[in-house]
């Protein structure tokens, strides 16, 4: 099998990591059981190697060093990586994620080998 990255976007903004705490409790509730579900689901099928969501602040590195950086709320909100038979099949995997139904997108790229 091979190594995919599934890139989350957009959906439901007050639904993002940095903003849960502040919805709904029902909401955040109905959010955490979908996802954790869904990642119960990658682990038993042997799918999920790692993953996180991303928090909105970081740095921006070039050569004039390291900056301070907010990243947009249209940036990837978090990601994972999976393992997956093909690309279609990791397609497939990523349609089944939550942020679908949210009205978010995801992103499926495979992962090259360090040589």
């Amino acid at each position: 099998m091979k190594k995919y990255l599934l890139a989350f976007y957009g959906g439901n903004r007050t639904l993002r990591y940095e903003n849960l705490d502040k919805a709904e409790k029902e909401a955040q509730e109905k959010h955490r059981a979908a996802w954790s579900g869904w990642m119960s689901d990658l682990v038993k099928g042997g799918h999920l190697q790692t993953g996180y969501p991303l928090e909105p602040d970081g740095k921006r590195i070039d050569a004039d060093g390291p900056h301070d950086h907010h990243f947009p709320d249209t940036t990837e909100g978090g990601f994972i990586v999976i393992k997956a038979e093909s690309l279609d099949q990791a397609a497939e995997i990523a349609g089944s994620a939550p942020i679908i139904k949210n009205g978010g997108y995801v992103l499926a790229r495979p992962c090259g080998e360090m040589r």
